[in-house]
């Protein structure tokens, strides 16, 4: 019997649900040891045949010097000695950093990374970062690990333990106005977890926006577009309000008759926001040419209309519509924190 508990669990959990379930089940003594090393094997075997995504993705880092391309750690050549031109090098700075952006969400279960053959000792103390965050280009996402040290010319691997992310960050946060981010190769094993859905762009004042062929609540599309873009679109002026029209007047897909924009009510009150944290009032597109009045308390939340003129109006957030993000440069701007109850617990916090 309990055998078969250890397959049921093998198959439909993941190793934490795994070894949880190795106590919770009330085994003998001897059942649970023999069940945890059973998961300890299944463990690390399932760490050595997850792919390594790495090179999938996109890589950038805060400077480079001559031969130090932030590309160099994902071109799979693990030889450590700099002058050969396959490690990564920054100039010496505050907050050096080293980032990687995967082409969609994977759950990540470790990261291994090959120092350089000689001044190892400057990748002491970064931390390993992984979440979908592109703010501070990255360096706000939850923490992995801090790395105490890394063998000269070694490769150390960390366990990350499935967290969900598509940037991969490491980090000097400390105070070290001459920190330096140097690596050989960082190669980032883990599973698919969720691909950006098909869609359809315009460029705009050096980004772009998107309509995304996926219907959503307009808090999950809030979150998809901050997993996989920037933000859901703010429209701060004529130009953007022209570029949307132009992108919903031909789209490639059938689209609902609005589409979600990053327009919020407060609850309490008559005032919109965007959630960017861009001001409402220096544009505007309602109308009635003002603020949309409140039709009523289940109405929070702003679209645009598909089909001219292309107002803005207000909508129940749990309708499923279609959307539209935001990619390109952040701006000073603070934008609006949210939390939903109803996310996914397999997100990050």
């Amino acid at each position: 019997m309990w055998a078969a508990h250890i397959l049921s669990y093998l198959v439909m959990s993941k190793v934490k649900k795994f070894l949880e379930g190795c106590i919770q089940l009330h085994y003998t003594p001897t059942t649970q040891m023999f069940c945890v090393f059973f998961c300890l094997f299944f463990c690390h075997h399932q760490a050595n045949t997850l792919p390594n995504v790495a090179p999938s993705g996109t890589a950038t880092q805060s400077s480079t010097i001559p031969l130090g391309d932030a590309s160099h750690a994902i071109d799979g050549n693990k030889n450590t000695y700099y002058e050969a031109g396959f490690c990564t090098h920054t100039y010496d700075r505050l907050n050096s950093w080293w980032s990687l952006l995967l082409p969609a969400m994977y759950s990540i279960s470790s990261i291994s990374i090959t120092n350089r053959n000689i001044v190892g000792e400057r990748i002491n103390k970064a931390e390993i970062l992984i979440g979908n965050s592109l703010d501070n280009n990255g360096n706000n996402n939850p923490r992995c690990t801090v790395i105490d040290s890394i063998p000269n010319g070694g490769t150390s691997t960390f366990d990350c333990g499935g967290m969900i992310g598509r940037v991969v960050n490491l980090y000097h946060s400390g105070s070290d106005p001459q920190s330096v981010m140097s690596v050989c190769e960082v190669e980032v094993y883990g599973e698919l977890y969720q691909a950006p859905s098909p869609s359809l762009s315009v460029g705009v004042n050096g980004g772009s926006i998107i309509l995304v062929d996926k219907k959503l609540s307009w808090s999950d599309a809030l979150f998809y577009c901050r997993d996989f873009h920037r933000d859901l679109l703010s429209i701060r002026n004529g130009e953007e309000q022209t570029k949307v029209e132009e992108l919903l007047g031909n789209p490639t897909f059938p689209v609902t008759e609005h589409v979600w924009l990053g327009l919020r009510r407060y609850l309490m009150g008559e005032k919109w926001f965007w959630m960017s944290g861009d001001d409402p009032n220096d544009y505007s597109h309602w109308r009635h040419q003002t603020q949309s009045p409140i039709r009523q308390s289940s109405s929070p939340c702003g679209g645009i209309e598909t089909s001219a003129p292309f107002h803005w109006t207000d909508h129940s957030c749990e309708d499923h519509a279609n959307f539209i993000c935001f990619d390109g440069d952040g701006t000073d701007v603070q934008k609006v924190t949210f939390f939903s109850s109803a996310r996914s617990p397999k997100l990050p916090p």
